[in-house]
């Protein structure tokens, strides 16, 4: 068998989503390029920098709840239960946004004074419409995930992150005013037309109809309830470190740094996302998820593959921090760099962590994962608190590298006993990649070598 032949299902599946996964945050370094060169300071970066942080945590509690549950069962119900599931699905999806909305209104001031960013109230206010568009928006890319329709999930997040970088390119270049306000405007207008995206996409698919079913609706948040548990504290073990830099020190310009410092590493972190949105699905599927020599497979395979891009991806970031520095920011935000360098070794750590987490929700055990999602995220922030008091700023990027260490020794322990998992077959299928890649590239190209080493049939 040929080896483009062995990964072609991966291949497949990884190429849009790729595309997706690789879009996102390079667009959203091309428009933090614009921004911090010249249309903000670097205290409004900052800002700008923490309201990111913000919505991304409101959006993962909501997919929490929402999201993978959605995926799950689309995959493991029969057909003829796809409109109840879908239905359960977008009744607790607007419910939980709406939830959100009011808090975000009654509290975005107390929100603000926490994190001692004053500016932020008004955004939060702004954004409250963007997030009522998040109802549909998720709806529709619930079930792009579910039905592994990667293709136009690709465009919707085009547009998702292409319509707010050209608005932003456009009023840059044309020497307009460019205020933090209007830059939420610029986010909600991504998911408006991002949305309409979505329906075209999945418009086959959807039913027209809603029913209520109660079934459907207690299985969804019964599962959910664990994965918001598991979205939660996701978040906190993922940012605290900016929430609690900005509440300890109220320093706008360390925020600023370490939003920076934070979109390079996310770029090297994307191939992890990349796949574990394929991960999930398949590893979802009954005949899997039943099966733990199939899932140690999956598991082992995914983190080397990820493991293959992300090793030389931190090492050019340890070698050369300002270089990405000065081509991402200026060399204003070179006080960065210590940060980045030590922060960027977390990536490799987290592949392991965040793979521990579709594995063991995808096989029916997100009360596992929710539990220990949630004592990393503890550690995380009392480790954050000892160390920004004591060392500022490189205090958070201990903090991160520490947790990411600790993290991998218990999920790693789970996987052992659970599925045994050997991490060290990780990085053995992550140097086995290197050869691969390069004869698929070889066989897409036309060019055929003689011996072609022959490979079990691997799903």
């Amino acid at each position: 068998m040929s080896v483009s032949k062995k990964y072609e299902g991966w291949l497949a599946s990884g190429f849009y989503n790729g595309l997706k996964n690789f879009s996102t945050p390079l667009f959203g370094l091309l428009s933090t390029m614009l921004l911090a060169r010249r249309a903000l300071t670097v205290e409004e970066n900052g800002v700008w920098g923490l309201f990111l942080t913000v919505t991304a945590f409101i959006d993962t509690i909501r997919q929490g709840l929402i999201k993978n549950s959605l995926v799950k069962f689309i995959n493991y119900s029969e057909s003829h239960e796809h409109t109840d599931v879908l239905s359960a699905a977008f009744y607790l999806n607007a419910v939980i946004t709406i939830v959100i909305a009011v808090l975000l209104f009654f509290f975005n001031v107390q929100i603000a004074t926490w994190l001692k960013m004053p500016g932020l109230a008004p955004m939060m206010h702004t954004y409250e419409i963007g997030l009522l568009l998040l109802i549909p928006f998720m709806h529709f890319e619930s079930i792009i995930y579910g039905k592994l329709l990667y293709k136009g999930l690709f465009w919707t997040y085009l547009v998702r992150q292409g319509v707010p970088l050209l608005l932003i390119a456009i009023l840059y270049y044309s020497n307009n005013h460019i205020t933090l306000n209007l830059l939420v405007w610029l986010f909600n207008l991504g998911i408006l037309f991002s949305a309409i995206v979505a329906y075209f996409t999945v418009k086959s698919s959807l039913s027209h109809s809603l029913v209520y079913s109660k079934k459907w609706v207690s299985k969804i948040w019964h599962f959910g309830k664990f994965a918001f548990g598991t979205g939660l504290s996701n978040m906190a073990f993922r940012n605290a470190d900016q929430f609690l830099l900005s509440s300890i020190l109220g320093n706008k310009i360390l925020n600023a740094y370490q939003n920076m410092a934070l979109r390079i590493i996310n770029l090297a972190d994307t191939p992890s996302q990349v796949l574990a949105d394929i991960l999930f699905p398949k590893s979802s599927k009954s005949d899997t998820s039943n099966n733990p020599e199939r899932i140690k497979y999956y598991y082992e395979k995914t983190v080397g593959a990820t493991l293959s891009f992300v090793l030389p991806a931190v090492i050019f970031i340890i070698l050369f921090p300002k270089l990405f520095l000065a081509v991402l920011c200026g060399s204003k935000y070179y006080g960065a760099a210590p940060y980045l360098q030590l922060a960027s070794i977390s990536v490799v750590f987290l592949a392991f962590i965040k793979y521990y987490g579709v594995i063991i929700d995808s096989t029916g055990k997100p009360a596992v994962n929710c539990l220990t999602t949630t004592i990393i995220a503890l550690i995380q922030i009392g480790l954050c608190i000892f160390f920004i008091k004591n060392f500022a700023l490189m205090g958070a990027a201990y903090a991160l590298l520490i947790t990411h260490v600790i993290g991998f020794i218990m999920t790693q322990y789970i996987l052992r006993r659970s599925f045994n998992i050997n991490f060290l077959n990780c990085f053995k299928y992550a140097f086995d990649f290197y050869p691969e890649l390069f004869k698929i590239v070889l066989e897409k190209i036309g060019f055929k070598p003689k011996l072609v080493k022959q490979h079990a049939t691997e799903e």
